[in-house]
């Protein structure tokens, strides 16, 4: 996976978005992955097929949140949480796993079936229901160390004031949510993280 801004493309705040739209609307500042995080769909959203397609035609990584029955052999990867059972066993497939201290970072970079971890919240963040108590930088900073030279991707609450912090801790990546879909120009927001780490 290519280092950068790491788009959770999170449902229902994005329901409305057309992904050819917004992505031709970006003019090639692009996220190096997208996750489509459906928690309510016990369906694949209608937006399933136009966003792989959107991020395929790019070149962009899709990654389908939790749900191993939506894989496809145009979906490149599968985030797990911690919650969200056994990584599967094709070696083709890129699978993240969500990580909140070390021990389970330890655990992930042990993991051969996994291929990334997400770890957070390094900040305070509204998109979950119950969040964790933020993580920090310091810890980052340890994850990364731990990870086993595997890519860790930071998660939770982050903006464009903590993209330095980010990468100096040696992280592969920045996920956002908030920083984008809460923005009043969601396509302006992302133009903008992305020409930001860009300049890192």
């Amino acid at each position: 996976m290519k280092r950068g801004i790491y788009l959770i493309w999170d449902l229902p705040l994005a329901d409305t978005v057309s992904p050819e739209e917004f992505f031709v609307a970006l003019q090639g500042d692009y996220p190096c992955a997208v996750q489509l995080r459906a928690k309510h769909s016990r369906t694949k959203p209608p937006v399933f097929e136009s966003l792989k397609s959107a991020c395929r035609a790019r070149k962009i990584m899709f990654v389908v949140n939790d749900r191993v029955d939506w894989l496809d052999p145009d979906v490149d990867g599968l985030h797990l949480g911690q919650t969200d059972g056994e990584a599967p066993t094709d070696p083709s497939l890129f699978v993240g796993r969500s990580t909140h201290q070390l021990e389970q970072v330890r655990d992930a970079a042990r993991d051969d079936r996994i291929s990334l971890l997400g770890f957070g919240p390094i900040r305070t963040t509204q998109s979950k229901r119950n969040p964790l108590p933020p993580r920090g930088f310091e810890l980052l900073v340890q994850a990364v160390a731990q990870a086993q030279h595997k890519p860790v991707v930071a998660i939770g609450g982050l903006t464009a004031d903590d993209l330095k912090s980010v990468h100096h801790a040696g992280a592969h990546a920045a996920a956002v949510i908030g920083a984008v879909w809460a923005s009043p120009d969601p396509v302006e927001a992302l133009r903008s993280l992305v020409r930001c780490w860009n300049n890192l």
